[in-house]
């Protein structure tokens, strides 16, 4: 058909979320070394336009702690033939527990990042 396929976004989304940390300082990889990780508990998609076969396409992410273990990832996806219009929005739940799946509470600097990134 020419166009990303729904389950396309997914993906996409969660390099968002690997990138955000990234950009305020702390990788994923680290997180899991000091015994957090961050499983989605909850995805939504809104489409609201097809991204088509070689469109290029730009995921602008924020994040918000939602609770003392959940962030909250909000995306924008825009592209098309102007690269600017809306293509989609979504909000990726993760929750932070440790190595067992316990919850646990975000690490304090993790949380300091949230209010700056």
């Amino acid at each position: 058909m020419g166009v990303a396929h729904h389950a396309s976004y997914i993906p996409w989304l969660e390099e968002a979320r690997i990138e955000w940390l990234r950009s305020v300082g702390r990788s994923y990889r680290a997180l899991e070394t000091s015994g957090v990780f961050m499983p989605v508990i909850e995805v939504q998609v809104r489409y609201k336009r097809s991204v088509r076969f070689d469109d290029l396409v730009t995921l602008s992410t924020t994040a918000t702690a939602i609770g003392p273990s959940r962030i909250r990832f909000s995306s924008q996806i825009t592209g098309g033939e102007t690269e600017q219009q809306l293509c989609a929005e979504a909000d990726v739940t993760v929750a932070a527990v440790d190595a067992r799946g316990k919850p646990q509470r975000l690490p304090a600097e993790l949380v300091a990042m949230l209010s700056t990134g």
